[in-house]
This record gives structure tokens, C-alpha cells and sequence, in this order.
């Protein structure tokens, strides 16, 4: 069973910066969390302040923390502008169902269509975004009753290494460094919360018609991307993966190539002498 969300209340509200998207992740030092405590000990440990980190990375370092709070994964980490303004971006990775439909709808759109699905599943992320941040806002302010949300956009990066081959998606805002600014400061609340959202957390956000399959399936094909869910047991669904071509696969381990569906009534009965019925083979996902 999932472990209790764990919030941060701590957290201040982030504003805005101007500076160019980042590229795919640098190799460098990295902590990696899975307790909700602070999850940027680290970083505070080995650079004290924010501008302590500008000037390592001005200097050839990588500051950056990735990790997990019981949620997906999420990175913080200095970057530079071309015309050198630091900011410390924010960002929380696309996990979960929504990882698995993306996925999927990857592999049906095939090597033609790439740059339409990645314009889409932006543009349907920055949606969801819009649907969600006054959700998670409103969960911060009963801590905070003055707190306002900061606008997170949509991002995606290559590939991860070992990876499904799929490019990164997510969402991410830039703040701002300046003499006075805390690793404190550079901690969105609610962009901190869209994690959890992110990794499909069924005993919180059911009440969330926008997280809701069906729902997210709809949005993404709203915006070109060819996503599909099973009939029968719901789970996302490709039929061109290379290594099942033409059967309707999931990411699922769970489920695979066969349909998580009931197939026979509590009242079929057993073989007199044998130990295998018809219903050991499953049946097929068949898409929605």
C-alpha cells in the first residue's frame, strides 16, 4: 500500500524567471531522497546559499538534487541563461498512468509523427496544469491561507539513458537567484504537490475528474496524441511495440498482453477430474 502524502508546508511561494529551457540533465552529483524530510539537505549541506551554488556552477560544477518523495520524480538544479542569469529550476517529471499512456501513445504514433505527438503532449500537460494548480493551491492554503501558486510550463528533454527510448515530459518553473534568495525560497509548494498528482495516487486525487483515465486519454487524443485505453480492464494500450507487434500490449507487468477483465462468473464450475480450465489463458486487451 502507498505510503501517506507528505506536505510541505514550509515552502514559500515561487515566482517567475526569464531564462532559456535547459537541456537534457548533466552528469554530476546527485542526492537522492525518499523520506519526506527536506529534500534539499543536500544541496543546503554542500552549498549553504543559492548564490554559493551560481558561483560553483559559473565555475564548472553541476548543482542539482534528484529524487522522490512518495510521488514522482522531481529535480532541482542551478541553470544559466545565455547571458549568464542563474535561476533554479523546479521541475517534476511526468509519472505513473500518465507515464504509461505516453508510452504507448509513443509507440502508435510511430517514427513520422514525433514531433506532432511531442507538440501535443506539451500542450495537453500545459492544460492539465491550468486544470490542477488552483487543486493543489487550495490544498496549500489551509496551511497558508495568502499562498498563490506558482505557473509551472511544460518541458520535455531527450531520452533518459536506459530508458524506454520515449523523451522526458514534464512541468517546471525558473526562480530567480539573488544575494538574499534561501534554497527555502526556491521550493514551490503546489509544483512540490503536482508530483504526487504526477504518480497516480489513487487515495488522494480520485475526486479529480481530470486525473480520472478515461479523462487524461481524452486529452491527450484532444490534442493529436493517439492514446488508448483497454475495454475491459482499462490500462493503457500500443499494438506496435517491436517486440509484440500486432497484440495489445500494456507497460503493466501486471497485465501485459492479457486483460485483467473477469472472464467467468463465481458460479463456473470445475473440472470433476482436471486442474485447468479454459479460463487459465485469459483473454486479450481489446482497445476502448
Amino acid at each position: 500500500m502507498p505510503k501517506k502524502r507528505a506536505k510541505n508546508p514550509k515552502a514559500r511561494p515561487a515566482r517567475a524567471a526569464s531564462a532559456r529551457r535547459p537541456g537534457p540533465e548533466p552528469e554530476g552529483w546527485k542526492v537522492r531522497v525518499t523520506k519526506s524530510t527536506d529534500a534539499l539537505d543536500g544541496l543546503a549541506d554542500r552549498y549553504p546559499t543559492p548564490l554559493d551554488g551560481v558561483k560553483a556552477v559559473r565555475a564548472g560544477e553541476h548543482v542539482e538534487w534528484i529524487g522522490s518523495i512518495e510521488g514522482s520524480m522531481m529535480r532541482h538544479r542551478i541553470v544559466l541563461a545565455d547571458d549568464g542569469t542563474a535561476a533554479i529550476e523546479q521541475a517534476v517529471f511526468v509519472g505513473g498512468f500518465l507515464e504509461q499512456i505516453l508510452l504507448c501513445a509513443w509507440h502508435q504514433t510511430g517514427e513520422p509523427g514525433r514531433d506532432a505527438y511531442e507538440s501535443g503532449v506539451l500542450t495537453a500537460l500545459d492544460d492539465l496544469h491550468a486544470t490542477l494548480r488552483p487543486i493543489l493551491e487550495t490544498e496549500v492554503r489551509d496551511v497558508r491561507p495568502d499562498y498563490h501558486a506558482a505557473v509551472l510550463r511544460s518541458f520535455r528533454e531527450e531520452p533518459e539513458r536506459n530508458g524506454a527510448g520515449m523523451p522526458l515530459f514534464g512541468w517546471r518553473v525558473l526562480h530567480p537567484v539573488g544575494p538574499e534568495t534561501t534554497w527555502e525560497d526556491t521550493v514551490d509548494a503546489a509544483a512540490w504537490n503536482s508530483s504526487l498528482t504526477m504518480s497516480s495516487w489513487p487515495d488522494h486525487y480520485d475526486h479529480v475528474p481530470a486525473l480520472q483515465p478515461t479523462r487524461l486519454a481524452q486529452l491527450l487524443r484532444d490534442h493529436g496524441v493517439p492514446a488508448v485505453l483497454c475495454a475491459g480492464c482499462g490500462n493503457p494500450l500500443t499494438d506496435r511495440h517491436p517486440r509484440w507487434a500486432g497484440v495489445w500490449i500494456t507497460p503493466d507487468s501486471d497485465s501485459g498482453p492479457m486483460c485483467g477483465e473477469p472472464h467467468a462468473g463465481p458460479d463456473t464450475p470445475d473440472p470433476l477430474l482436471g486442474t485447468l480450465t479454459d479460463q487459465e489463458f485469459g483473454s486479450p486487451h481489446r482497445p476502448a
